[in-house]
């Protein structure tokens, strides 16, 4: 017969161990005698009715709530129309707006973005040309030569890296406002766009702001009030020719242009000798800062002037591009050509000349890089858009501005950078073109023949155009 086993007197018993509601707990242990208390009932009892009223508080906070307010002329829907009443943008600041669109600058930067604070006096037609330019902040005689140069709208972005109050600093905005009073051609062809770095950003030592001169393409391209704009390298160099009147004289251009093409003006510089003096040597002159050879009055307003200049030596064709010994433009084809368009077959990733292309619908400029136009150009030619050089337009470089100084260590970054940048936009392309199933069409043979190694290299297969 079965027995249940004896209780271990080591274990406590039903009777030997207390619970927290039995008589002997709440009589002899101190947490028993703390449920007793009158004073932890009344507060138990407060925090059950506080709870309650304040549910009864909330549940009649709901049911009076008021109807929201639909507008019965429109769709509710998301909308970005700044002019409208019940606009989402318009309950945002300049500068938040701003740093979304560009990303790739610090807020702190983009609250500093005052654009059109210089607005022209003239209102351009949208068929209009704009050029698109940044201007330093201790050059701004550039101002003038631009206007004798482009008769068009222009959109200058002026950056002020340092502060303009303090006793013996330059002083950049004064300076503009005597320009403009003085000058009635800026007044009406200059839109002024106007960047300031806050004090933690601020370089004593630098005079002028170089590091980012994509931001200024990108805001002087966004707030051009044409539709089309010539994007001018910011090195000194000036059109030398009414582009806008070539345009307007063959339609088929323009609509080359509507397409989604880009035209190039090639880029000459004047050649530079040493300063010669009396009493010089032959290696002291070498030794001498290098001048133009030519004027501002002595520059080139046509082709056939430049030509001339070229075989005299006096001008050159100026490639701008990392590589020097890569040719897109092949100058003896040009200085043939007289009303016909002429293509870029051998496209360089390191070009970077001026262009006219459309204000919008077309990619920008990479933010990551301070200044690397031909960045903005490569991306372009990827998607597809055709590169054009205009057969009787061009820009020429007086050399009166001094190129920024780069570090070496500065050139092998930015190497490296625009290498990886230059993959990584393959693959982005080729990806969007598949996904598309545009991977065989003509729009997209840019990127077949020029991203060959880099799609070889990651497992695609490459058809020849």
């Amino acid at each position: 017969m079965y027995k249940p086993p004896k209780p271990s007197s080591l274990l406590p018993t039903s009777a030997s161990a207390p619970t927290l509601l039995s008589p002997t707990f709440r009589a002899n242990h101190p947490l028993g005698r703390l449920i007793r208390s009158r004073l932890v009932r009344t507060v138990f009892m407060a925090y059950v009715g506080f709870c309650a009223l304040f549910t009864l508080k909330h549940i009649v906070t709901y049911e009076s709530k008021p109807e929201p307010i639909v507008y019965k002329h429109y769709d509710l829907e998301r909308t970005y129309d700044a002019d409208k009443p019940y606009s989402v943008v318009s309950e945002l600041s300049t500068g938040v707006i701003l740093s979304k669109m560009f990303t790739f600058s610090t807020p702190d930067l983009t609250d500093n973005i005052q654009p059109f604070f210089v607005r022209s006096e003239s209102t351009p037609r949208p068929e209009d040309i704009t050029l698109a330019t940044f201007v330093p902040q201790d050059n701004l005689s550039e101002l003038i030569r631009l206007v004798e140069h482009f008769p068009g709208p222009i959109s200058v972005v002026m950056h002020v890296d340092h502060a303009s109050n303090e006793p013996g600093a330059l002083n950049p905005i004064s300076r503009l406002h005597t320009m403009l009073a003085s000058h009635p051609k800026i007044r009406a062809q200059v839109d002024v766009h106007l960047i300031t770095s806050p004090q933690t950003h601020r370089k004593p030592e630098s005079t002028t702001v170089q590091e980012q001169s994509n931001l200024h393409r990108n805001i002087a391209r966004f707030f051009a009030r044409t539709d089309f704009v010539l994007l001018m390298e910011a090195d000194g160099s000036m059109p030398m020719t009414d582009v806008a009147k070539s345009f307007k004289e063959r339609p088929q251009w323009m609509e080359k242009l509507r397409s989604g093409n880009v035209f190039v003006l090639p880029g000459f510089d004047v050649a530079m000798v040493a300063e010669a003096s009396e009493g010089m040597t032959t290696s002291e002159d070498k030794s001498k800062e290098l001048v133009p050879v030519l004027k501002g009055s002595q520059l080139p307003r046509s082709k056939d002037a430049l030509l001339t200049q070229v075989h005299e030596s006096q001008m050159v064709l100026s490639e701008k591009t990392w590589k020097r010994t890569i040719r897109n433009v092949d100058y003896n084809t040009w200085a043939t050509q007289q009303s016909r368009l002429s293509s870029i077959q051998n496209y360089d990733p390191f070009f970077a000349p001026s262009v006219i292309l459309r204000r919008d619908k077309m990619l920008w400029c990479p933010e990551r890089f301070g200044n690397n136009q031909a960045a903005c150009l490569f991306e372009l030619y990827l998607s597809g858009a055709d590169f054009w050089v205009l057969p009787n337009d061009f820009t020429v470089n007086s050399g009166e501005r001094k190129e920024a100084l780069i570090t070496e260590r500065e050139k092998t970054i930015n190497t490296r950078l625009y290498q990886k940048f230059h993959e990584e936009s393959c693959l982005k392309h080729a990806r969007a073109f598949y996904a598309a199933g545009e991977w065989d069409s003509d729009r997209a043979r840019h990127c077949r023949i020029s991203c060959q190694k880099v799609l070889a290299v990651w497992g695609l297969v490459i058809r020849q155009a």
